[in-house]
């Protein structure tokens, strides 16, 4: 992916957050689109490329684990995820079965720190 953009989408129904990691990740050199509900992210992805999407846990319209079922059940897109959250830590019985059964590929912890989105981000897409 040295020559291409990678793209990356972020799902989150807070506004705040949707902007922060854009910049984050605009100012790294990704290619960033943001949504603000699963539904949203389903028509987005049904039409549009991308390479990586970050996803909420806890979105208003869907559980961001049920919507990364969804993703990968209905090969919507092959893209890797990194689910993100407040509620839930790296070692839960949800995070960890997920990750066991390939739904997301990593995690993050709200509140996040900058380097540690770019970690995340840069290691799965050197995975993928």
């Amino acid at each position: 992916m040295a020559d291409a953009v990678a793209m990356v989408l972020v799902v989150d129904d807070e506004a705040d957050v949707r902007w922060a990691l854009e910049m984050i990740l605009a100012k790294s050199g990704f290619g960033v689109a943001t949504v603000g509900s699963g539904a949203e992210a389903l028509q987005w992805l049904g039409r549009s490329r991308c390479d990586l999407i970050l996803l909420d846990a806890k979105l208003g319209d869907i559980d961001g684990v049920e919507l990364a079922r969804r993703i990968q059940s209905e090969a919507i897109s092959r893209a890797p995820v990194i689910l993100v959250s407040g509620y839930f830590y790296k070692d839960d019985g949800v995070i960890q079965a997920s990750m066991a059964m390939g739904l997301i590929a990593a995690f993050a912890t709200k509140p996040f720190r900058h380097d540690e989105i770019l970690n995340a981000v840069q290691t799965v897409l050197s995975l993928a």
